[in-house]
């Protein structure tokens, strides 16, 4: 008894029960937390090397960078510009993972998201390549274990879902 009281009073409650709007529990925003962090530290050469993963994954995806389109994998590493984008998603991503606690403000962040792809004639399928490739590097790079994972798999569906809302408008 008095070792589930210490433990809801750590977590701030039970760590276990499901937020009705994200599907996550505080031990899931807790995993995805602590694994973000080494990951946004180095925000730019992840963000890169994202990408560089997404590129070679769908090749499409290059040509929605026009200051890139013509570049190889170095010259891409090396733009300023580009790497200005990818510190821009990870900082995307960031704002999302500290506001996990607060579902509504993630859902803002992520409908925000998708309308702002949505005039650039971004599709689904390319943020389902880009989560593909984005869970690969959780799993190969960073070697995240299975419950963290599943806890990341959480999370991506609830942000896809709430970028999807306003990606997909007519």
């Amino acid at each position: 008894m008095i070792l589930s009281f210490l433990m809801k009073w750590w977590w701030g409650g039970d760590p276990d029960i499901l937020d009705p709007k994200s599907g996550l529990s505080r031990r899931d925003i807790y995993a995805i937390q602590r694994s973000w962090y080494p990951i946004y530290k180095d925000a730019g050469n992840n963000g890169v090397s994202l990408f560089i993963r997404l590129f070679r994954k769908n090749a499409e995806t290059k040509t929605f960078f026009k200051t890139i389109k013509d570049l190889d994998e170095q010259g891409i590493m090396t733009s300023v510009q580009f790497n200005a984008h990818a510190i821009n998603l990870m900082s995307a991503f960031n704002s999302a993972v500290v506001n996990l606690d607060k579902p509504d403000v993630v859902v803002a962040l992520m409908n925000k998201l998708g309308a702002s792809h949505r005039v650039r004639r971004i599709h689904k399928e390319h943020f389902e390549d880009f989560y593909g490739v984005l869970v690969h590097f959780l799993r190969e790079e960073i070697h995240l274990g299975e419950d963290v994972l599943k806890a990341w798999d959480k999370y991506l569906e609830f942000t896809k879902k709430h970028i999807f809302e306003k990606l997909n408008l007519n």
